[in-house]
């Protein structure tokens, strides 16, 4: 069976997760960020990063509601859609990214007791006896869960709509 690679990502307070082997761009050691207002607590702050802004994810605040002062990013490269630019973001780690092999065997279902990841997985694995799942990036950063969803009822039909109320 065919290996993949994969970034075991280490986000702390015991919450990991991978992402695709190429995903990976760059880590970042003690990455200067800079808070910007109005923002949700996971991802309240951006970084600079070969003549780019970057939305700076805090993976252990989101799934876990406990913000880390983490010493390293790691800037991640994703598509919307096959054949469109690539998009950015990075993402806090307490330590550098793990790389791994995986193959098919290693597959199984996301445990109840990581539900957390249910939205922002698009797979997981067994690794050292655990089951890590797989971030799809492109829901991880285009996801505004912190917007309350609104009802427009200009019509007969009812159009959701994402924006303040």
């Amino acid at each position: 069976m065919p290996q993949m690679n994969a970034w075991i990502l280490d986000f702390g307070m015991g919450y990991t997760a991978a992402v695709g082997g190429r995903e990976v761009l760059h880590l970042i050691d003690i990455p200067a960020s800079y808070v910007v207002p109005c923002t949700p607590a996971y991802c309240n702050s951006v970084l600079f990063w070969q003549n780019r802004v970057l939305p700076l994810m805090d993976m252990a605040s989101r799934v876990g509601d406990v913000a880390l002062q983490a010493p390293f990013a790691a800037v991640v490269g994703y598509q919307k859609a096959r054949g469109e630019f690539p998009q950015f973001g990075a993402i806090q780690l307490l330590s550098p990214p793990v790389h791994v092999a995986v193959d098919d065997e290693q597959a199984c279902e996301l445990p109840p007791e990581a539900e957390i990841w249910r939205d922002l997985s698009i797979s997981c694995f067994k690794y050292q006896g655990r089951a890590v799942p797989v971030l799809n990036l492109n829901r991880l950063f285009a996801t505004p869960s912190h917007l309350p969803v609104k009802q427009n009822l200009t019509d007969d039909r009812v159009a959701l709509e994402l924006g303040p109320q």
